[in-house]
This record gives C-alpha cells, sequence and structure tokens, in this order.
C-alpha cells in the first residue's frame, strides 16, 4: 500500500517526510512546512512564514538543488 501526503493527499514516492506532529508529507509539502517554520520563528508570524515558505522553495529549485531533508 502507497503511502499518501497528508497534506496535499498525492502519492509519497521518495523519502517521506514526517512533520513534529506526526503527519508523513511529500517532498514538497516538506520543504514548504520547513520554510513556513524558518518564517514565523524569524518573527514574521503566520504571514512571513507563508511568504517565507514559497520563497523557501523557489529558491531551491532555481538553484536545481533538491528541497534539504
Amino acid at each position: 500500500m502507497a503511502t499518501r501526503c497528508e497534506q496535499c493527499g498525492n502519492r509519497i514516492r521518495g523519502r517521506i517526510h514526517t512533520s513534529v506532529t506526526g503527519r508523513h508529507l511529500c517532498q514538497r509539502c516538506g520543504t514548504r512546512l520547513q520554510g513556513r517554520t524558518a518564517g514565523a520563528v524569524a518573527g514574521g508570524g503566520i504571514a512571513g512564514g507563508r511568504s517565507t515558505g514559497g520563497w523557501y522553495a523557489r529558491v531551491r529549485k532555481a538553484m536545481g538543488r533538491p528541497p534539504r531533508r
């Protein structure tokens, strides 16, 4: 049985990211969660976390690097 991402519902291929609350996330959702967490911790609150999450994912993709694990 294939595992599905608990955030977006897509089938997870490759590494499964586990959030601190125990949710199983795909690569994309795991990267976005990591960026959002960094933005919120840096003092941006919810809005800063959301914008940092998208920015982080775009920068990693543009540099040709896979998202951090």
